[in-house]
């Protein structure tokens, strides 16, 4: 079974956990794949975004950390 790589939106209090296809409060249509696949880090403004960001959920550490090596990685 192949795992998905960790997304900055599994740390996000926007995320909204109740849509099949992953949706927020800045994308209610549809996250991006740029951000949900890609590892755009929505801490910074995205086009579209209505000026919605990322806000860590309550025990979101340790998805942001997984999320944060993994791009530390795909920098190198």
């Amino acid at each position: 079974m192949m795992r998905r790589r960790p997304s900055i939106c599994d740390a996000c209090d926007r995320l909204d956990p109740d849509r099949r296809a992953p949706s927020c409060e800045a994308f209610p249509d549809g996250i991006p794949t740029e951000i949900h696949l890609g590892g755009f880090d929505h801490r910074r403004p995205y086009r579209d975004d209505r000026g919605v960001l990322f806000v860590l959920r309550d025990g979101g550490e340790r998805a942001l950390r997984a999320y944060e090596i993994r791009r530390s990685l795909s920098v190198r």
